[in-house]
């Protein structure tokens, strides 16, 4: 079955007979230059519907990768990078993170990590005695997407930043870098070709007899997993690469198969959030609160899946935040969402998104008051999360609101001083 208009997330998916569908296989079809930049611009391929992916939330043992011995040429090495080359530590260096800059500019998405990395050698470069060429043994992860292997006259224009390893953003807004470790000019056995490991051992359950998927080998196209709720709609996805293993008549029975795949999983739901999966299959919301049984790494997906159900825009009103109910991040932009867009509401998930939302399109619009209950509370449970030092990222919160026409009152709480905070307001 194609589509050849549609984007899947905006179907409502059904099919016939009593057993459930709870997922939906699809790849997008070839688009060709024309449409590079537009998803699903010529539509979309299901591969299979299933009532169950079973593993899908299984926790997996780290992949086996083995290590390999790799030089960085001409290194200006710094913090951690230097005192490993000058012999600190039996030049252990922990993990590493190399980003590829192309004409100096880092390239979107193209990182490598480096586990458990070791300088095992060094000596001055040759062709500018200031620098050092580093070898470092350690195991290597790749991208997330295979970027070929590029022409010699593309090479000689790469760089590549080092940095230790990636972390958690403490205000939710995405990936950020320890200190620079320096940089180099070139890191040739980085670009080599490397096999991703299989990590994934799914059971697709209650599979129809005539699914593409049964072709059999690698998936010409990486294959969106797409969760839906019982309303027929898309409320997730995960990305992922498969091949067929194994096929068995279905234990749903009705004439349907399960089908054994291998491959990756992008992103792959840990075990944690299966029991938020479970509670959106039912729909959004309709109870407040239903967010706070969750822990704060588990409300990074409820964030995710309340992002469609904002609703049309309006202004005005009154909207009630307990403070209470914020002890992280996460927390704060779900009790946020739900204070001025109901139950399941969506305000945001970081400081940028914020500040989309304050310019339209996420349901409420500004001017609206926002009653900040119990703001001691989310002070202090914010109050190591803030860009400036001493300043709780509570309070940065309400600056942007009040910098946006949204009146905030904070009853029975110390009123909040202006800050100057270091994030620049642009989304």
């Amino acid at each position: 079955m194609s589509n050849s208009h549609h984007n899947p997330w905006h179907e409502r998916w059904y099919r016939e007979g009593g057993v459930p569908l709870r997922y939906v296989l699809t790849e997008e079809r070839d688009h060709g230059e024309e449409g590079r930049d537009l998803p699903y611009a010529h539509g979309y391929t299901v591969s299979a519907k299933c009532a169950e992916v079973e593993g899908l939330f299984s926790e997996l043992p780290p992949p086996a990768v083995p290590r390999e011995k790799l030089m960085l040429f001409s290194c200006t090495p710094l913090n951690r990078l230097r005192a490993a080359v000058d012999g600190e530590g039996e030049g252990r260096l922990g993990d590493l993170r190399i980003e590829v800059t192309y004409k100096g500019e880092r390239m979107d998405g193209w990182a490598y990590g480096l586990s458990d990395a070791l300088v095992v050698g060094h000596r001055t470069c040759r062709e500018d005695p200031s620098r050092v060429d580093i070898a470092v043994e350690a195991a290597v992860h790749t991208p997330d997407w295979s970027f070929g292997t590029p022409p010699e006259e593309l090479r000689v224009q790469f760089g590549f930043e080092l940095s230790g390893a990636e972390g958690d953003d403490p205000h939710g807004s995405g990936p950020f870098e320890s200190a620079s470790y320096g940089s180099c000019v070139a890191a040739p056995q980085l670009l080599d070709s490397r096999k991703a490991p299989e990590q994934a051992l799914l059971r697709l359950l209650g599979v129809d007899p005539g699914a593409p998927l049964l072709a059999g080998g690698d998936r010409p196209m990486p294959t969106d997993i797409l969760a839906i709720d019982r309303t027929g709609r898309v409320m997730a996805s995960r990305l992922a690469r498969l091949r067929v293993i194994g096929v068995k008549p279905s234990v749903l029975g009705s004439g349907l198969l399960d089908i054994e795949v291998a491959g990756r999983v992008d992103d792959k739901p840990p075990p944690a959030l299966e029991a938020v999966w479970t509670l959106w299959r039912e729909g959004r919301p309709t109870e407040p609160h239903r967010w706070t049984r969750f822990p704060e790494e588990s409300l990074r997906e409820w964030l995710w899946l309340t992002h469609k159900s904002a609703g049309p825009d309006r202004q005005g009103g009154r909207h009630h935040l307990d403070g209470r109910l914020v002890t992280g991040p996460s927390a704060l932009y779900c009790a946020l969402g739900e204070a001025v867009n109901g139950p399941g509401g969506y305000y945001g998930r970081c400081w940028n998104s914020l500040f989309d939302c304050l310019s339209g399109g996420y349901g409420a619009v500004p001017p609206f008051t926002l009653v900040w209950h119990h703001f001691s509370a989310s002070r202090d449970a914010l109050a190591g999360h803030g860009s400036v030092a001493g300043v709780s990222y509570a309070e940065e919160v309400v600056d942007r609101l009040r910098a946006f026409c949204v009146s905030v009152e904070l009853p029975q709480a110390l009123s909040v001083s202006p800050t100057t905070t270091a994030r620049a307001p642009s989304p």
